[in-house]
C-alpha cells in the first residue's frame, strides 16, 4: 500500500506542477507564487462580476448555466406572481 499512495503523491504532485506552469504562463507572471495570488485574485473578481451579472435585468437561466463552472454554479429563476380579487 505505502508504494501506491507515494505513486499517488508523486502523479499529485507532477499535476499540481504542470497546472502552476499553465497557470504561469496564461497569467504572464514570474513566478509561482506571483501566478497563484493572481489567480486567486482573478477568482475573486470573477465572483464579484458574476453576482452583478445575476441581478443584471437582462439575466437569464440560459446565460446563468453559460457562466457556471464546476466550481461555482449558478442559477437564475423568474418568479412571477398574478393575484386577481
Amino acid at each position: 500500500m505505502r508504494v501506491r499512495r507515494a505513486q499517488d503523491h508523486v502523479a499529485v504532485y507532477d499535476c499540481a506542477q504542470t497546472g502552476v506552469v499553465v497557470v504561469v504562463v496564461a497569467l504572464d507572471e514570474n513566478t509561482k507564487t506571483a501566478a497563484f495570488l493572481t489567480a486567486c485574485e482573478h477568482a475573486r473578481q470573477d465572483r464579484r462580476a458574476k453576482e452583478k451579472a445575476l441581478a443584471n435585468p437582462d439575466m437569464t437561466p440560459e446565460l446563468a448555466e453559460v457562466l457556471s463552472t464546476t466550481q461555482l454554479q449558478l442559477s437564475y429563476e423568474i418568479t412571477t406572481t398574478l393575484t386577481t380579487e
